[in-house]
């Protein structure tokens, strides 16, 4: 089969314009025309990532830069120089054939001895073999083909987000490297902005210190690491941009579609790799340095002040050391930038990664949240935002006690003062039934980005000629905390069964709990 599909030229990565219309582009255009592109988007989050990692590795090879200054004139110029790039995607253009002999991109020639699988497995969100549907539709009894630019971007988002567990060869598949962890980009207005943003100073030394002379990402070497169980550490930061985790082949019989693919292990991280400037990690003395990863049952907005401190102990028994978390090394370059940035300019940052269990993937989160710099930076203001949060989640335990109490009395009521304690378990499962965590957060999540936002404005000078925050927005705050707690227990109410006990157990309950609620605000010195 000849060479074909140019991941240069062919039109494959999708982006939503300034008129909200969709179009794909070719790697040339997509960054020539990078301040006219509102921003890359796919319904998986995963897709997203991996192409803006791609984007930032070309840009570095070609940019650097090298230094803050450096940074700034590429900023100042809103626009990336066509020339330069130019000169480089023609130097390497025969690296970007997605179907070729002997140098495929992203993959390996055809492995005589590897099984053939569905192109689906390519994609571990979607439907195929053992994971569940999350967004994709498709069925393995029924595979759909790809097209060429859908086989391109799951090439990428697999050899970022793939998941160990399993058989292979040489050894058995481990994770890629951003299973690990949520990661974070910076957002800006434009494709232009957001890459910028998150283009910080890169040489020899950060974000990941050179082992040879060069740093080329996987496409220009000749010749690649052989996998090590043991871990391969990164060569430098375009190397780990571009980390191959999996012996990857598209299976095409004339290249207009793709229906099945080949898979192997490739490299592996070292255990305890703490050089990606997007996560944010955790730092053990008794299990050693890991990235964050998601809850299921918890969405980040509601740590974002942990997310934002630049470095935070957490709570350990007496006598043993304590654990910190470090924030994403992006927050600490973007705090760098605050002199060059206008102070009245918007930015935000998205948050987005999966939940696996043994080789399946359960979910996939993408969240956005704004980011006023001034959090960066800001002890005070950083603390007030923690108190805020504090509020909400003792709120949150105030209407759990109340709703668990409710169960309790459902399943075994009062009789002459007396009851049996019900059970335990029976009690859980009837209170997670309920669900009242997902409307009581749901209803102070728009509420907190609001807060977010105005709560660094909303400060007065104090007696030590420091700022004090929140004199009008923490009251705000604490009602709509109130208000959210209080909605969603009558919500719970109104979805009762109508019998007596049920109605006796809501009347019984609810007039302590308002009572503790107020308390607990109060607290807080917020109410």
């Amino acid at each position: 089969m000849k060479p074909h599909f140019n991941l240069v030229d062919e039109p494959w990565i999708p982006c939503l314009l300034p008129d909200h219309r969709a179009k794909e582009f070719g790697l040339r255009e997509v960054l020539a025309r990078a301040h006219e592109v509102r921003e890359i988007f796919h319904p998986s989050p995963l897709v997203v990532i991996a192409l803006h990692r791609l984007l930032l590795a070309i840009l570095h090879r070609n940019f650097g830069p090298e230094t803050l200054p450096d940074w700034q004139v590429l900023w100042g110029q809103g626009r990336w120089n066509e020339d330069t790039l130019e000169h480089y995607f023609s130097k390497w253009r025969d690296r970007f054939y997605l179907f070729h002999p002997e140098r495929p991109f992203c993959q390996v020639p055809k492995m005589a001895d590897a099984k053939e699988h569905p192109v689906q497995k390519l994609a571990e969100e979607a439907a195929s073999l053992n994971n569940p549907t999350l967004f994709d539709h498709s069925f393995s009894e029924r595979p759909q083909p790809f097209s060429p630019a859908q086989a391109a971007r799951y090439v990428l988002a697999c050899q970022s987000f793939a998941l160990g567990g399993g058989v292979s060869r040489p050894f058995n598949f481990s994770h890629a490297p951003l299973v690990r962890g949520y990661t974070v980009l910076v957002l800006g207005d434009n494709l232009f902005e957001t890459l910028t943003l998150n283009f910080h100073i890169y040489n020899s030394h950060q974000p990941i210190p050179w082992r040879q002379p060069d740093d080329p990402p996987a496409w220009e070497r000749d010749t690649l690491p052989e996998p090590d169980k043991r871990g391969t550490l990164p060569q430098g930061y375009l190397d780990y941009l571009t980390f191959q985790s999996r012996r990857l082949h598209l299976v095409s019989e004339d290249g207009s579609l793709v229906g099945r693919c080949q898979i192997l292990q490739n490299l592996k991280l070292p255990d305890n790799f703490d050089r990606d400037p997007f996560m944010c990690h955790l730092r053990d003395p008794e299990r050693g340095v890991r990235p964050l990863r998601l809850d299921p049952d918890r969405a980040v907005w509601r740590d974002s002040h942990t997310l934002f401190d630049k470095a935070k102990e957490l709570h350990r028994k007496s006598g043993k050391a304590p654990i910190s978390t470090m924030r994403p090394e992006i927050f600490n370059w973007v705090a760098r930038l605050r002199t060059i940035l206008s102070s009245t300019k918007d930015f935000r940052f998205s948050i987005a990664g999966l939940v696996s269990d043994r080789a399946k993937v359960l979910l996939w989160r993408q969240e956005r949240l704004p980011l006023p710099l001034a959090y960066l930076d800001d002890v005070d203001l950083l603390g007030r935002l923690k108190v805020a949060l504090d509020l909400a989640e003792r709120a949150n335990q105030t209407l759990i006690w109340g709703l668990r109490w409710v169960a309790s009395l459902i399943l075994s009521p009062e009789s002459g003062g007396q009851s049996r304690p019900p059970d335990r378990g029976e009690v859980d499962r009837l209170l997670e039934g309920w669900a009242p965590g997902r409307l009581y957060w749901s209803r102070l999540e728009a509420p907190f980005r609001q807060l977010l936002v105005e709560l660094p404005d909303d400060h007065e000078e104090g007696g030590d000629g420091g700022l004090i925050y929140g004199s009008r927005k923490m009251p705000e705050w604490s009602r709509t905390v109130y208000q959210a707690a209080t909605e969603t227990f009558a919500d719970v109410a109104a979805g009762l069964e109508r019998s007596v006990r049920s109605l006796k157990a809501v009347a019984r309950v609810e007039g302590p709990f308002r009572s503790r609620l107020h308390r607990e605000l109060l607290k807080g010195g917020e109410l």
